[in-house]
C-alpha cells in the first residue's frame, strides 16, 4: 500500500471505532482489519496516527483517540452519497493525497521509519 492509503485506512478505522468515545490502538486495529482484512503493524499504526494527530484530524486522548472536529467533517464528506466502505476509505485516500502524502509508491511496512 502506499503511504496515502495506510494513512487513510488508519483515519477511518479510527474513525468509525471512536464513535462512541475515544478508541484505544486494540480497537483500532480490530476494525482497521475490518475495512481492509488485514491487520496493521504497529508501525503502520504509529506513522498514521502520528501524521493524522499533527495534521489535527485526530486528538490523542491518553491512549486513546478520537475524531477532531476537522477529523469529523472529512469522514462526513468523504462519506456523503457513497455506498461502500471502500468508497469512502478512496475519498480519505485522494483528501490525504492530495495534502501531500505520498500515494504513488507502495510501501513495504517492515521498512517505515517512525
Amino acid at each position: 500500500m502506499t503511504l496515502a492509503e495506510t494513512y487513510s485506512w488508519i483515519f477511518y478505522a479510527v474513525g468509525l471505532s471512536s464513535q462512541e468515545g475515544p478508541a484505544k490502538v486494540s480497537a483500532i486495529e480490530q476494525v482497521a482489519d475490518g475495512i481492509n482484512h488485514a491487520i496493521p503493524t504497529q508501525k503502520e499504526l504509529q506513522r498514521s496516527l502520528s501524521w493524522c494527530v499533527a495534521n489535527e484530524l485526530l486528538l490523542k486522548e491518553g491512549k486513546a483517540y478520537i475524531l477532531s472536529q476537522s477529523g469529523k467533517h472529512l469522514l462526513k464528506v468523504s462519506s456523503d452519497n457513497t455506498g461502500t466502505t471502500m468508497g469512502v476509505w478512496q475519498n480519505i485516500e485522494k483528501y490525504f493525497s492530495e495534502k501531500g502524502v505520498d500515494n504513488t509508491e507502495n510501501v513495504n511496512p517492515a521498512t517505515l521509519t517512525t
